[in-house]
């Protein structure tokens, strides 16, 4: 009898354990023909059975994933997109476009990382026009106030991923310099170097919720943090309007600070679900 009341404890304290691990959002994963890199969607839901799905975004992929994404989205009463700025049906509009200058930088980086790699972009992937599609995030100047009042810039953000990689590769006994150039210079004098230059970027996607808990850490960051808080503002707002059914598209990064938001929120986790982003076929 107390061996069963142990085991029954034990059992019990496993279920629990697993229950309160972090979730992944993103994972590199190998197999004999393809490779891939893969995001999740991880579903929860309320006392009040309201179900709410965070979607990990990569933002620039294979346009498979877009085209079964915009599927997917179709199910849902509202879909609560990331995008710094205006919302995307106000983007043509004057104002709107001098806002959009000044994140001009990011979208240059996006389209070089995209014709580098052969990829699609979001912003031509998703059909940001579906009526369920509601604009969930800051906008320029509460971008800006907000990085102000926490004297958040590049500089500092830049200094506090070094450092998260660096201690990720500490754990890891990973020597990134040294392995990654070496590694770098094979993959350009191969054939099809775009695919294996893919591969070399999604095995580091792995570590990449490892160092955004490390940048995270104390009071957290705009680019992070403070943004999920108005994503999950605009969440609240839609709920008490009355949907049930809806979906949290953001970067994958911001997913795991959100999950911890969302489940001392009283949400429990239901289910998880993978989508390739990038398919990595193994050279013939």
């Amino acid at each position: 009898m107390k061996r069963l009341l142990l085991l029954q404890a034990a059992l019990a304290f496993a279920v629990l354990s697993a229950a309160e691990e972090p979730t992944n959002f993103i994972r590199f994963v190998e197999e004999e023909k393809s490779d891939s890199l893969q995001t999740a969607v991880v579903g929860y839901e309320s006392p009040q059975k309201v179900k709410v799905d965070l979607v990990g975004a990569i933002h620039i992929a294979d346009k498979a994933y877009f085209d079964a994404l915009n599927v997917k989205f179709k199910g849902y009463d509202a879909v609560l997109y990331e995008l710094v700025g205006p919302s995307f049906e106000e983007r043509g509009k004057p104002e709107a476009k001098k806002e959009a200058e000044k994140m001009q930088w990011v979208g240059q980086l996006q389209t070089l990382m995209r014709d580098t790699l052969k990829l699609h972009g979001q912003l031509e992937g998703i059909d940001y026009t579906a009526k369920n599609f509601v604009h969930a995030d800051m906008d320029m100047s509460q971008f800006t106030q907000t990085q102000t009042q926490k004297q958040e810039s590049f500089l500092s953000l830049y200094l506090k991923a070094a450092q998260a990689q660096k201690e990720v590769n500490e754990k890891r006994g990973v020597n990134s310099d040294a392995a990654g150039i070496v590694m770098l210079l094979k993959i350009l004098t191969l054939k099809d170097s775009s695919t294996e230059l893919k591969r070399m970027i999604a095995q580091e996607f792995d570590s990449v919720e490892d160092i955004m808990a490390g940048i995270e850490t104390g009071d957290g960051t705009v680019l992070v943090g403070e943004r999920n808080k108005v994503a999950l503002g605009v969440m609240d707002k839609e709920i008490a309007a009355g949907k049930k059914r809806l979906a949290i598209f953001y970067g994958a990064a911001h997913l795991g600070d959100m999950e911890e938001r969302l489940l001392k929120k009283g949400f429990k986790r239901t289910k998880v679900e993978w989508l390739k982003a990038w398919d990595l076929p193994h050279a013939k």
